[in-house]
């Protein structure tokens, strides 16, 4: 009897055990799967930290960095991060407010198009004038520049005369100040292929920021004399500018006409 009991409780214990198992395999089938879910990539941003306007030089001071999720910054239509690069001497092309994308298209550099259209002073004409390819070796001249145009005047035909007669004969060849402390614009090289085989040859003009008066004087220069462009140095009396063939060599003379039997010496 005793064994009966004994194994009517144990086959009890086996079935609850296996109907517990049961229950429990069937939830576990019923429970959802838990996904983890892939973080969202962020891309990187320049945003401007302050309001700029149209002329005004571009400077690191006017953005900050920024990182977007990559569906907000989709919507600036922004797909990889930014980056700000840009020349010295670079200026807006547009104006934007705080907050806004500091788009490359916003800006533009000394070398391109159009840029002098931006810089140029009010009341101001942009003037495009030849130099020697070495005046700007080294960036000595370059946008941004004070520089002075001086006027080489010297005899159509010339000769030297080192004879100490006439000592005291007119000097005709001078360098003498048309334009000081004007403003470079812009610097545009060209490279020019040789002619026949010959080395290619450099051609640089200058785009100085002058007045009308300014303008019609140099237009004149051009005309009569040859244009040296200088850097300028600062602040100096006009007349050190001034220089003539006398104060290389003391005993020059100009040959400038010839007459029958005589030569002429002014």
């Amino acid at each position: 009897m005793k064994k009966v009991l004994l194994l009517f409780i144990a086959g009890g214990a086996i079935i609850f055990g296996l109907y517990g198992l049961a229950l429990n395999l069937t939830t576990l089938s019923k429970s959802p799967e838990t996904v983890a879910t892939p973080k969202e990539p962020q891309i990187q941003i320049w945003q401007y930290s302050q309001p700029v306007s149209v002329g005004q030089k571009v400077s690191r001071s006017h953005v900050k960095l920024v990182r977007l999720f990559e569906s907000e910054a989709n919507q600036y239509g922004v797909a990889e991060n930014m980056e700000f690069q840009f020349e010295p001497g670079a200026v807006y092309r547009e104006a934007a407010q705080a907050g806004d994308i500091a788009f490359s298209e916003l800006r533009i550099n000394p070398s391109d198009d159009g840029y002098v259209d931006l810089v140029v002073a009010d009341n101001r004409v942009p003037y495009a004038i030849r130099v020697q390819p070495e005046s700007i070796v080294g960036g000595l001249i370059t946008h941004g520049s004070l520089v002075d145009v001086l006027s080489l005047s010297l005899p159509a035909e010339y000769s030297l005369d080192v004879s100490e007669t006439q000592a005291s004969a007119k000097r005709d060849m001078f360098v003498t100040p048309v334009l000081t402390g004007v403003s470079v614009l812009q610097v545009n090289k060209n490279v020019i292929d040789g002619v026949r085989g010959g080395n290619p040859t450099t051609e640089v003009n200058l785009i100085l920021e002058l007045t009308r008066k300014q303008v019609a004087t140099l237009t004149v220069a051009k005309r009569i004399s040859e244009l040296e462009v200088h850097k300028s140095i600062g602040q100096y009396q006009q007349t050190d500018l001034h220089a003539d063939a006398g104060d290389v060599l003391s005993n020059f003379k100009s040959i400038v006409e010839f007459r029958a039997g005589e030569i002429t010496i002014n």
